[in-house]
């Protein structure tokens, strides 16, 4: 019987519109057809703030759901944004739980940032605009985008991101960010398994600079690649698992879903193909 796996997935504890339960929930529904064994993350962005519930509810389904406490940390490498995941960690551990709180301070004084910048440009939009739901709740730009879009400033949270949001445009703002190394020895010294994410997805990097910063990471205690992720084409994806193959490192995968912040993006299939096969599941299991 297929066993489903998404490693990968983001709630609205961070920049997701599903909570932690509505995500277990969802991912049940989705296999309940053959009662399919289930394996899925939860890896909100610089917070771990919804495993608690996410593991609290997976509990109830310990028959045929895994679910694993985790976080996806941003980090600076040489000026280029990097994401870690970190699996299985300790949701306790006090020196992880402070750099997050720092990387979540910065992320507050950057949407301030934001804000001002959008509001020198005419927008008419405050930070009493994108207070959260729940207490604890991460904000990020795709707050600020839905906002944008509800005030018929953009037709898409898409279009906020190219058009002011992403790197490079008028509104984007810097954060401080730790570097892989730390994010790495944070998640090992919590009891985790770092993981470098979608690699592919580093634009500024070119081949011999992917390799070489796997080569960096792995001196530092890096322990997987993301080698199956949504948007990888079937060359890219092999070109992750060589990665993996050559540094000895495991192998995992996952969609990035985010709800309807990322509608294009669905649990366990991405886009629509992507499959991220059983065969990880065996020496990723046994680092657990």
């Amino acid at each position: 019987m297929k066993t489903y796996i998404d490693l990968h997935i983001h709630s609205t504890a961070s920049d997701g519109t599903l909570s932690p339960t509505q995500i277990v929930n969802s991912a049940l529904k989705l296999t309940a057809k053959e009662h399919n064994p289930v394996v899925i993350a939860l890896t909100d962005h610089d917070t771990i703030a919804g495993n608690e519930e996410f593991i609290k509810a997976a509990a109830r389904h310990k028959d045929r759901l895994t679910a694993i406490p985790g976080v996806e940390i941003s980090t600076n490498y040489h000026g280029t944004e990097i994401h870690m995941l970190g699996y299985n960690i300790d949701t306790n551990n006090k020196e992880l739980l402070h750099c997050l709180q720092v990387c979540r301070e910065s992320r507050d004084g950057r949407n301030e940032k934001i804000i001002k910048k959008l509001q020198a440009e005419g927008f008419e939009i405050s930070m009493e605009d994108i207070q959260p739901d729940k207490p604890g709740e991460t904000i990020a730009r795709p707050h600020i985008a839905k906002q944008l879009m509800k005030k018929k400033y953009v037709s898409s949270v898409q279009e906020a991101f190219d058009k002011y949001l992403a790197e490079g445009r008028s509104c984007y703002v810097e954060r401080i960010m730790p570097t892989p190394r730390e994010a790495i020895s944070l998640i090992r010294n919590s009891g985790g398994i770092p993981v470098l994410a979608h690699i592919m997805l580093y634009k500024k990097l070119d081949s011999a600079q992917k390799n070489k910063l796997v080569y960096e990471l792995k001196e530092a205690g890096l322990m997987g690649i993301e080698a199956y992720y949504n948007t990888y084409s079937p060359v890219e994806e092999e070109y992750v698992k060589s990665l993996a193959v050559q540094w000895g490192l495991l192998m995992t995968g996952g969609t990035d879903f985010h709800g309807k912040n990322k509608p294009h993006i669905s649990l366990f299939t991405g886009q629509g193909k992507m499959d991220v096969p059983e065969e990880i599941l065996p020496e990723f299991v046994q680092e657990l």
